[in-house]
């Protein structure tokens, strides 16, 4: 009779373990689907208004979804959230790019009601083409004049770069530092 007492405690407490697990496992796979949905309002917006208002673009390639993961286990949650982030390269050339970051926060805001992110005012294409110059400013820095040149093929024409490759990416990343 003990034995099988000691059994059903045993099988209760693995049981136990394994429900408490999933449900976190669960939980943070739901967090990530939410982050890229978000990511993903981004990513298409950005894209669109480049492809359609910058000539000079031969490729646009996302780099993923980057998740800072702030909850600590001996402290808990963050008061502030997790950090989420998506950086774009906007190549003139096979080797040539700048790149620009965007972050979830800044750029969508979780509407409870719809149960999903949605954009914020704040992305714009005033805040891209601002965004966008200052990256090229902060590329060319310390190139030499004849790289600089290269980088001039990006400006802003209704002619747009329609033939610009595309290459999105919402693959989840843990940022480290």
């Amino acid at each position: 009779m003990n034995k099988k007492w000691i059994l059903v405690i045993i099988i209760g407490i693995v049981t136990m373990v394994l429900i408490i697990g999933g449900k976190k496992y669960m939980d943070k796979k739901s967090a990530e689907k939410e982050y890229q949905d978000g990511v993903e309002l981004i990513q298409n917006y950005v894209t669109d208004y480049l492809v359609h208002n910058y000539e000079g673009i031969e490729k646009i390639e996302w780099q993923g979804v980057g998740v800072e993961w702030r909850n600590s286990k001996t402290r808990g949650s963050s008061l502030f959230g997790n950090y989420i982030n998506s950086y774009v390269k906007v190549y003139i050339s096979r080797k040539q790019y700048c790149q620009v970051g965007f972050t979830l926060s800044d750029e969508t805001n979780y509407d409870n009601n719809l149960k999903k992110y949605v954009l914020l005012n704040s992305l714009n294409p005033e805040n891209i083409d601002s965004l966008l110059e200052m990256e090229i400013r902060n590329t060319t820095r310390h190139l030499n004049a004849e790289d600089k040149l290269h980088f001039k093929k990006i400006e802003k024409s209704s002619k747009g770069s329609p033939n610009a490759k595309i290459v999105y990416n919402l693959d989840i990343h843990e940022l480290k530092y």
